[in-house]
């Protein structure tokens, strides 16, 4: 994963961490544009998995 542009994350992370960091971010984004449960829903579950997930310190610190 290259440096956030938003936050100055630079660390590195896995294929799968990095899919779970590029969702979260799409579903925050989207969240701002479209009124849906679903986006909020899809949100929080996702992030409930991201804390329990073996990479969760380097995702948290990458979308905070």
């Amino acid at each position: 994963m290259q440096q956030s542009q938003s936050n100055g994350y630079g660390g590195e992370v896995s294929a799968g961490a990095a899919g779970i960091i590029a969702t979260l971010f799409a579903f925050s984004h989207l969240s701002f544009s479209f009124d849906s449960d679903g986006l909020a829903d899809g949100f929080a579950r996702l992030y409930a998995y991201a804390t329990d997930h073996p990479e969760a310190r380097e995702i948290l610190l990458a979308i905070d």
